[in-house]
């Protein structure tokens, strides 16, 4: 088996944290919708609803629900088991999306490569643990 290009890793974690960040917008629109009926008393809406009751499209969403949050919570778990570099490094690269050149303070070139070849491996790694 071939072993993963920096390009290739960093090509999947990109899609796993988009996973991420998909996950957490769909529970925060989740948490902010307004699961009790109004009434409009200025509008006729016909609604046929031939598919799903009101309380089976609950249900889902309530599933849907416990889904997101263990999908966010694996996603947090992973970054409390980094290590501290990796952890800052996976933050600022596919959590926060900061600008490129953010490390430029903190390492050298060869440095930041080194230590975002290194937390990407490991992040990879307890990916493939799950």
């Amino acid at each position: 088996m071939k072993a993963l290009t920096f390009k290739e890793k960093q090509d999947v974690l990109e899609d796993l944290f988009k996973k991420y960040h998909r996950a957490v917008l769909q529970l925060k629109c989740l948490e902010e919708r307004n699961f009790y009926p109004t009434i409009q008393f200025n509008t006729v809406k016909e609604k046929k609803t031939y598919y799903q009751d009101k309380g089976s499209q609950l249900n889902d969403q309530l599933v849907l629900k416990e889904e997101l949050e263990k999908v966010i919570a694996t996603f947090e778990f992973i970054l409390d088991c980094l290590s501290m570099e990796s952890k800052v490094i996976i933050e600022k690269e596919f959590i926060e999306r900061v600008g490129k050149d953010w490390w430029i303070d903190y390492y050298s070139r060869s440095t930041y490569y080194r230590l975002k070849t290194r937390a990407m491996e490991e992040t990879l790694f307890y990916f493939s643990c799950l």
